[in-house]
């Protein structure tokens, strides 16, 4: 079974639209891959979420459970690694996505973020990360949106 590490756009899209991202989401509450982040990555999301000036903080707090239920959450990483990691990574908002990644042990990092997709090897955007799943079941049926 595939592990894939996900970037915050990856799992705000999964919490707040029907598309790829919420099938991963849910291929990942029926046992068909794991789902890893870093807590980085949750505080990202987190804030995300209270700038939404509709959402209701019962709201919020329903969508960080889900993602709780649903996504193994994983120390950041040292600082120290972070530090060592600056020279390779371009942006530095992504250190701690890119170097969770590479601790993680997951087989890839999932994200919408083209430049950090060109970075990493192991990237890839969600829709890539449905199809490489549903070639392990020998499925063909993917979510008409791409991601």
């Amino acid at each position: 079974m595939a592990s894939f590490f996900v970037d915050a756009n990856t799992v705000i899209s999964a919490l707040g639209f029907v598309g790829n991202e919420s099938a991963l989401l849910e291929y990942a509450q029926r046992g068909l891959c794991d789902l890893v982040t870093n807590e980085h990555v949750r505080e990202e999301v987190r804030r995300f979420l209270e700038r939404q000036p509709g959402l209701s903080a019962a709201r919020r707090g329903q969508a960080m459970a889900r993602l709780a239920r649903r996504i193994v959450m994983l120390p950041d990483p040292p600082r120290e690694d972070l530090a060592a990691a600056r020279r390779r990574v371009s942006d530095p908002r992504d250190l701690a996505v890119v170097v969770g990644f590479e601790g993680s042990g997951c087989d890839f990092l999932v994200t919408g973020d083209q430049g950090l997709r060109k970075g990493v090897p192991r990237a890839l955007t969600t829709r890539q990360a449905l199809r490489r799943i549903e070639a392990a079941l020998g499925a063909t049926d993917l979510p008409a949106e791409d991601g």
